[in-house]
């Protein structure tokens, strides 16, 4: 491995090496990045050992490595005993050099963030969080130490091959508390929408910008705009607008809520979202004109890809126009598809659903002589879902995503390799992205593309597909008569509540989106992005790919070993034709 540091800690690359490639480099150098340098043969056996089977020591901190160094010392023998004071002196010198290099040559290279900031940064509004010099502690704080420093950044891929390849990354500045903000609390009024497909946790996502906004900075003016982009503009038939007052909680004793006012204190166990949301809807001007009229001056938006292009569009519209409100969008999609991402909230709940959907596919399967159980999941263009819920389960005999091509006809299509499993096991089970009809390369089920307000295409149903021509098809063929079952959970996965790891990662979202907004930043995105919070400029998170399955993904190769599926593909010359 090498470490390296980013001001706020270290954060640690793999780099794949054999046990002879470990002793050959005699040592993990990282003195260029103002670290360390420590010899392999001050460590211990084990210590060799965890380093040549790509053990990660993922967040250490410089005490950590420095006991690892005297551990090994403890531990060796002769002359590796008691690391000399003048190594001692080479190895602080080497790193406070590099440290002085790395910093000069990355501090243009951090992308940056946009703020409202006309000039320097503003260091006039205390942060209420933070405890500040001279100021007792009170019972809810943040010391100085927790702030984000100036020039701490996220690196955005996971390996790098080279020292050069690192220093060339990317690097998005990292989110959290500033020691001071861009905003006085007291001239806040934030604004909250949902927009696209509902997804588990959007109800967190809520309930937790308004208790971050309310608690942590004492923000009183927060809304909710109700059913999406639509919702900045639209009258409703009682002529009012769609802007409602949120607040954490009601005061004790009252039995009728103040009309308009929603509390949000126990939301966050339901499902949706209680603002509503809605597809399309969007006009830069009309949602403008929407902001300024209710005095708005900041947006935290929550959705996908098209809620960020959106965003990006209302962003140049601001600009334009000199109109000054902060836009801080919260990733969302349980496809898991978001791009630059590490994951997505929604996305572990839609596994965990999908895996039960499955389990019940599997009971159905191998209850009938010759049994087929089919489950159709979402993942319009990537299969992450019904990849990880088939991994999960482990009963699943043939997964089928969009990003892979395949044929349905043929000695080596998905049709045939069914047959025969059914023959031989007397049941197989079948687990499909929503997406994976447009994979068939021998079949089209309409010749007219269909999309959504939003501009997404809608996908034709593989599901009912496989349904009317696998029976069909294999009493023709076999005189085989299956008993096929098909469940779609659809809807299931994106209503339910969200699960544990769901409610945390959106709490966390929450948390970073108010501290940036604050800060002054704007025309961003929080994500997490290699474990580690990150700012994205809306220009990334809308312009980049989807993030989709590859074919030589680990967990993909995982499930093919799982399930033992070909790749159905009748042309050998064909480039995918081999996993």
């Amino acid at each position: 491995f090498f470490f390296f540091q980013a001001e706020d800690g270290i954060r640690d690359v793999e780099r794949s090496r054999g046990l002879g490639d470990v002793y050959k480099r005699q040592g993990i150098n990282a003195e260029y990045m103002g670290f360390y340098s420590i010899r392999m043969d001050i460590l211990n056996t084990e210590n060799i050992l965890l380093a040549a089977f790509g053990t990660l020591f993922t967040g250490t901190t410089i005490p950590l490595i420095k006991s690892l160094v005297k551990r090994g010392t403890k531990e060796g023998s002769g002359k590796d005993e008691v690391l000399s004071k003048e190594r001692k002196l080479s190895i602080e010198r080497k790193g406070s050099q590099h440290k002085e290099e790395l910093e000069a040559d990355t501090e243009n290279k951090i992308l940056e963030v946009e703020t409202m900031w006309k000039g320097a940064e503003n260091e006039e509004i205390p942060n209420p969080m933070v405890v500040q010099a001279g100021k007792p502690i009170s019972e809810r704080f943040l010391p100085t130490e927790s702030c984000i420093p100036k020039g701490a950044f996220t690196l955005r891929d996971r390996q790098y091959t080279s020292e050069q390849q690192l220093l060339s990354a990317k690097r998005y500045k990292k989110a959290g508390p500033k020691t001071h903000l861009y905003y006085d609390p007291n001239k806040v009024k934030a604004a909250i929408v949902t927009c696209g497909g509902l997804c588990p946790g959007e109800n967190v996502v809520i309930r937790e910008l308004v208790m971050m906004l309310w608690y942590g900075y004492g923000v009183r003016d927060i809304y909710g705009v109700k059913y999406g982009y639509e919702g900045f503009y639209k009258i409703m038939k009682d002529k009012k607008d769609c802007f409602v007052k949120l607040v954490p909680d009601l005061p004790p004793n009252v039995k009728d809520i103040p009309k308009g006012t929603i509390a949000v204190k126990d939301i966050h166990n339901l499902g949706g979202t209680i603002l509503g949301s809605s597809r399309g809807g969007f006009d830069a001007e009309k949602i403008a004109n929407g902001l300024v009229k209710h005095g708005i001056n900041q947006v935290y938006a929550i959705g996908g890809d098209g809620t960020h292009r959106g965003l990006l569009c209302l962003s140049k519209f601001f600009k334009k126009n000199k109109i000054e409100i902060s836009l801080i969008g919260i990733p969302k999609t349980i496809d898991n598809d978001m791009p630059l991402l590490d994951k997505t909230f929604g996305f572990d709940t839609a596994v965990e659903v999908a895996m039960w959907a499955i389990q019940c596919a599997d009971v159905e399967a191998n209850s009938a002589e010759y049994g087929v159980g089919l489950v159709k999941v979402m993942g319009r263009q990537a299969g992450h879902i019904a990849m990880h819920a088939s991994l999960a389960n482990r009963d699943v005999n043939v997964c089928l995503l969009p990003e892979f091509p395949f044929d349905v006809y043929g000695p080596k299509g998905l049709l045939e390799h069914i047959i025969k499993r059914v023959k031989e096991r007397h049941h197989c089970v079948i687990v499909a992205a929503e997406g994976s009809a447009d994979g068939m390369r021998d079949v089209k089920l309409s010749a007219e593309v269909r999309k959504d307000p939003s501009g997404n295409i809608i996908p034709e149903d593989i599901g009912l597909f496989l349904k009317k021509e696998l029976p069909k098809y294999a009493m023709k063929n076999h005189k085989l008569d299956i008993t096929f079952k098909y469940i779609d959970p659809s809807y299931l996965l994106r209503a339910a509540p969200p699960n544990t790891s769901d409610k945390y990662l959106c709490a966390v979202l929450a948390e970073y989106a108010v501290h940036s907004g604050m800060a002054g930043y704007t025309n961003c995105t929080v994500g997490i992005m290699r474990t580690y919070s990150a700012l994205i400029p809306f220009e990334h998170i809308s312009q980049e790919s989807a993030s989709l399955v590859k074919y030589n993904d680990r967990n993909w190769q995982r499930l093919l070993q799982s399930t033992g599926q070909p790749p159905f593909i009748n042309d050998a010359s064909y480039k995918h034709a081999q996993f």
